[in-house]
């Protein structure tokens, strides 16, 4: 009887304890490494280091177990509010710990597995890795994450109505006639675009266009002459941390004789819907689809974008150019007016100005007999190395004028002094200072946008810098006889200086005659690079130059800092390391040696453009050329040592 008026309670009861435990039932999945997932029930404080895996857990309805996330992310709007965690690729740990989670995820990004990443799954903390690169991978992802947070069937409900979305776009865009070809700019500056590798790739075919760019890879450096070669119907340029700002092709060199440009048909999309393989990738989708083919989607079908949708650039409308614009289109840029103007005289003033200063300078020096005494401040360290007053005074005069001091150097080497050997070993000396020079710039550039990385690699360049004078002077002291205590290096016996006025003079006198001289090679080989420039022989050179940077070293996506500073300049490169490292996409390891790759492939192409035509004037041509080839050399393989060895024995 008892059993009898107790059984269908009891047998309630079970199945109320049986559903309770199968919710709570161990779960386990296999993440994109391989490695097996196991929680003894499903995660409830998770915490995402990668914005695109905080928006599937906000899709699958597991929004509410989400207990912090990256600087980087900001949707949903719920996520705000959420503690960050430091960035994608420097997540604080120590934060982490804090806030206790249950799981942690994470992109594979990276070859290898990072310290902060061991550190977690040392203490416990289950990591999962997973790396979506097309709609496939997103959706298993999000299926993968629903078992994970006791979510599976809301992820197979999200899933299946993504996937709904997305073919209903495919139907409709089969039946188009023509399907654009298009290319997309993820970079403007250094050019770079989407290749087959890409989320974006998977966007366009998706929203019935064809990627004109047929490189495998997801980011793919390209040059304007490919780009004017492939010519697409449509150009989209994403703007976002990757492309802050973007020119708008119209105004750019050489893109007005696009198709795309001259039809209007320029879009500009928003870079978390278009390269962040999420969720809302199918909204990018249906967005893109409707701008490329608006007669097969009704106006009334048109979704609330909320301002993330393709838009046109301000003045890309659509029709014919006039025939005044077809006229300028048709002249290369820097046959224009403005361009020689703002490229080719301003420049050519303002170098013949800082020369003029330079030369004149130097020569007031010489002429007042200072060469002795400021000879005696870095006499010393320049004897040990065997190298004398005049080079001394060079020395000295470095840390102030590049210009000044090799005029310095030239003066002295005509007037028989410094043999052709101390000049070259003098030349390779004042890199230190010139390197001094430029530092308070550099600090201040690096300091506020990479911080850490910033530190170390002024750290690795001013060792290089050191190291590689004190190999100069170690090989002057092996090469070179004994200077002179005193003689004719140096200017003027003591007790006969001339007056001011002849000395204004003499300097007068002789800067006139060694300025024409200068400005005689200076002008037309300034403007012999500068024609090379706009022709695009550097920019082609520096893209190939980037290319030989060496991924399994430096992360592929550091290979856009290296691009930056080669082909813009080095504030470029390090503004884009900064945005980089601070989206997590970059370590501060990675950073480094980011910028010193960059350093050492951007500096002697930068040399030649810029420095060559004045060290040809102030030296013979053929000595000029032989001075900068050599100092740019002994820079470059001294700054890739230390690069190696900041490689070998800094950890992370």
């Amino acid at each position: 009887m008892t059993t009898r008026r107790y059984g269908l309670p009891a047998l309630i009861l079970s199945i109320l304890l049986a559903l309770t435990g199968a919710s709570q039932a161990a779960v386990s999945v296999t993440d994109d490494w391989g490695q097996t997932i196991r929680l003894e029930q499903p995660a409830s404080r998770v915490i995402p280091l990668y914005g695109a895996f905080t928006e599937m857990l906000y899709a699958i309805g597991a929004g509410g177990r989400v207990i912090a996330r990256t600087q980087a992310d900001a949707h949903p709007d719920a996520v705000r509010p959420l503690p960050a965690v430091g960035t994608h690729m420097r997540p604080n740990v120590e934060m982490i710990l804090g806030l206790r989670p249950d799981l942690v995820i994470q992109s594979a990004s990276r070859r290898t597995a990072t310290p902060e990443m061991e550190r977690l799954q040392e203490v416990g903390i289950p990591v999962a890795i997973f790396a979506p690169k097309d709609f496939q991978g997103v959706f298993r992802t999000m299926e993968r994450l629903g078992i994970l947070t006791g979510r599976e069937r809301e992820a197979r409900e999200a899933v299946r109505g993504l996937s709904r979305r997305l073919e209903a776009v495919r139907r409709t865009t089969s039946k188009a006639v023509h399907r654009p070809r298009v290319v997309f700019e993820i970079r403007s500056r250094p050019l770079t675009v989407a290749g087959t590798g890409s989320m974006a790739h998977q966007i366009l075919e998706a929203a019935g266009a064809r990627n004109a760019v047929t490189h495998p890879g997801a980011v793919v450096l390209f040059s304007q002459e490919a780009l004017l070669a492939l010519n697409p119907d449509v150009y989209i340029v994403q703007e976002g941390p990757m492309n802050r700002n973007p020119e708008p092709p119209s105004q750019r060199p050489h893109f007005q004789r696009l198709r795309a440009v001259q039809a209007g048909r320029v879009l500009v999309v928003d870079e978390h819907l278009f390269s962040r393989p999420g969720p809302r990738c199918v909204d990018a989708v249906e967005m893109l689809a409707r701008q490329l083919h608006p007669d097969l989607f009704a106006p009334t079908a048109s979704a609330d974008t909320g301002g993330n949708g393709p838009r046109a650039y301000v003045g890309e409308v659509a029709g014919q150019p006039s025939p005044r614009e077809t006229s300028e289109i048709l002249r290369p840029s820097w046959l224009q007016w403005p361009t020689i103007q703002k490229r080719l005289i301003k420049p050519l003033v303002r170098l013949t100005i800082f020369i003029a200063i330079g030369l004149f300078v130097g020569n007031v020096i010489e002429a007042l007999g200072w060469t002795r005494a400021l000879g005696h401040l870095t006499g010393p360290l320049l004897r040990w190395g065997r190298l004398g007053n005049q080079s001394a005074v060079a020395f000295m005069a470095a840390f102030f004028s590049g210009v000044t001091a090799n005029t310095l150097l030239m003066n002295a080497h005509k007037d028989g002094t410094l043999t052709t050997r101390e000049l070259a070993l003098s030349c390779l000396v004042n890199t230190l200072p010139s390197y001094f020079l430029h530092l308070p710039t550099t600090f201040f550039i690096l300091l506020p946008l990479v911080r850490e990385a910033g530190i170390l690699y002024l750290a690795v360049t001013l060792s290089a810098a050191i190291t590689r004078t004190v190999a100069v002077l170690g090989v002057g002291r092996r090469l070179l006889p004994e200077p002179p205590a005193h003689g004719k290096e140096a200017s003027g016996e003591p007790g006969s200086s001339p007056s001011l006025k002849e000395a204004l003079g003499k300097t007068w006198r002789k800067f006139r005659r060694r300025l024409l001289r200068v400005l005689r090679w200076t002008l037309p080989i300034y403007t012999l690079f500068f024609l090379l420039n706009q022709i695009g022989l550097f920019e082609w050179l520096e893209t190939h130059l980037a290319r030989w940077v060496p991924t399994h070293v430096v992360p592929v996506e550091a290979v856009t800092v290296v691009a930056f500073q080669i082909m813009a300049e080095f504030s470029a490169g390090a503004a884009a390391a900064g945005a980089l490292l601070d989206a997590g996409t970059l370590s501060v390891k990675a950073t480094v040696l980011a910028l010193l790759a960059g350093n050492i492939i951007s500096t002697p192409i930068r040399a030649l453009r810029h420095q060559l035509p004045y060290y040809m004037g102030i030296y013979t041509p053929r000595l000029g050329l032989a001075l900068l080839c050599l100092g740019q050399t002994v820079r470059a393989a001294s700054v890739a040592l230390f690069a190696v060895l900041f490689y070998l024995f800094f950890p992370g």
